[in-house]
Order: structure tokens, then sequence, then C-alpha cells
């Protein structure tokens, strides 16, 4: 057998790796330049990278050195989603065609949903509400309907849906509840926001206090000393950071958005307290890398820029 000589060795290697690449992020991921998107489910920073990834009706996009690229395969409709240092966690729809179950469960991706881990529930429960521990990776869900371990309530699992443990929730007078968010590092901190302010508590939900808040509450997010939430006041929607320990809001400067386009998502970089995004109804997405003084408008109506 003839033997290679090592310059073509390294040529064929160089073409060897060039092929792994293809079948990395670059094949995964492709351009989305004003691409259309709708319906978002939840927005974060997984996996400890500056990547922004969205969660739509119609699978991932990614915001990424000012340039935004979309996700070809596994185009999942994620109706739960939140960010962790090793990830994700979601829960949802399959897109149409898939052989997975519908609807997912709660399921787990660690390369940005290339794969899905199935990890409680699958095939039986689709969980709207989710939220976890940025660090810690414990997930609590609103149960909406019975399944076959749940009730309906606020549990929590903290070895990713092996043992679920339910919210007692004592001290909770409120008729519904609009959202929820979870410490990123001390995970018995979690936060319910409804119309009478923000329910805190600091035992995994099983008592909370009541923090009143003059406005209606759209959306909230915990930093390490702070939560921030977007609060509507006087026919005008602002974003507001609350001191966990002394209790006290203040105003952020640099936007202000029409009522009717209210905030429902935010997201805040771990690597980077002062960058955060956030998501209106009406699909407007804005980032701001100095903590809301200047913000730049990165997608408008569900169109990316």
């Amino acid at each position: 057998m003839k033997k290679l000589k090592p310059v073509l060795w390294i040529i064929m290697l160089g073409l060897l790796l060039a092929g792994c690449s293809n079948d990395g992020k670059e094949e995964y991921f492709t351009d989305a330049k004003k691409a259309k998107f709708d319906h978002v489910h939840g927005i974060g920073y997984p996996g400890n990278t500056e990547s922004l990834l969205v969660a739509t009706h119609e699978g991932l996009f990614k915001y990424e050195n000012g340039s935004w690229k979309r996700n070809t395969k596994n185009q999942h409709d994620y109706m739960g989603f939140q960010a962790t240092k090793e990830g994700f966690y979601a829960s949802g729809h399959p897109e149409t065609g898939s052989d997975l179950n519908n609807p997912l469960g709660l399921v787990k991706s660690i390369d940005e949903g290339k794969r899905l881990k199935k990890l409680a529930f699958y095939g039986e429960t689709d969980f709207h509400y989710l939220a976890a521990s940025y660090q810690k990776g414990t997930v609590y869900v609103i149960n909406e309907e019975p399944n076959s371990k749940l009730q309906t309530g606020l549990y929590y699992t903290k070895n990713e849906g092996k043992d679920w443990h339910p919210s007692k929730l004592e001290g909770l007078n409120s008729s519904s509840v609009g959202g929820m968010n979870v410490h990123p590092t001390k995970d018995n901190i979690i936060a319910l926001y409804a119309k009478e302010g923000i329910f805190l508590s600091y035992n995994y939900g099983n008592t909370v206090e009541l923090i009143p808040i003059d406005g209606i509450i759209t959306s909230l997010v915990f930093k390490e000393t702070s939560a921030m939430y977007s609060k509507m006041k006087n026919n005008k929607l602002s974003l507001y950071e609350l001191d966990l320990n002394t209790k006290k809001e203040k105003m952020l400067n640099g936007l202000s958005l029409d009522p009717e386009n209210p905030i429902t998502f935010i997201a805040i970089n771990p690597l980077n307290e002062s960058e955060i995004a956030v998501v209106t109804s009406k699909n407007d997405i804005f980032l701001t890398k100095d903590n809301g003084e200047n913000w730049k408008k990165i997608a408008e109506e569900g169109e990316t820029k």
C-alpha cells in the first residue's frame, strides 16, 4: 500500500477538521437577518455564554456578536423556557413532523437545542410557567392540571424531575399570578408577581411575603442583590429595580414604552449584569449593555435587525 506523504496528510486533516466544523454551530444555526418570529415564550443567556437565545413558537433565534441566527432543526414550540449555566430547561410542543411525543414535558438541552433530554412527564404535560435557578439548576413549575404525579399548584425539583416537592405558598392571597422567577444562585428564593405586587419567598415557596408595588408588574427577573421588573403606572411602562435588603425600588432611566406594548420577558447576562435584554408583547426586543442607560432595538415587531 502506498504511503501518503506528510504534506498530503496535513491537507486531508484540514479538510476533515473543516467537515467537523460544518457539523457544529454553523450548520445548526443559519443567518437570520430580516427574519420574522412571533409568540416569544422566553429569553436567556444559556451555558455561561454571551449569546442571547429567544424561544419562539417556531424554534430558537440567537443574537450573537451583533447579528441574528436561527436554528435550522428542532424548531419546537417552547412554551416554557429557562436558561441556566448548563444550557436550558423547557417545555412545550414538538415541531410539525417530529417523532417526539406531544407535549414535551420537562426537557433539557446543553447544546442550544440540538438534543433534548427528556426529564419528566414526557408526552403528558406542557408547563407554561417554568423557572429555574441559573447556577443551581433547581426547577420550579406551576402545574395547571393534575398529571400522573402532581396535583395542581407550584412544585420544584432539585434533581431534574426525579423527585418533586410541593410549595405550600402560605401567605399568597392573590387570585391569579402573572409569572415567577428564581434567584440565580440561591435556589430557595423565588418571586411570584401579581396585581397586588411581588410575593417573595425564602423557603422554596412554602411561605411568601407580599411586597406591595404601586403599579402593575408585567415581568420580573432576579439579579444577585435585587429584582428587576417592568411596571405600568400612570399609563407609562418603565423598568424598576427592587433592593432585596431594603425593599426599596428605583426607576431605571433610558427605556419607557407604550403601555399597550408591555415588556413580557427580561433576561440578564449572568457574566455581565449590566447587559439586559427585554421582549415586548409586540415582539420588539431591546438590549442594553450599561444597565439601562442606553438601549438598542435589535428586533421590531418580530423582525430581526
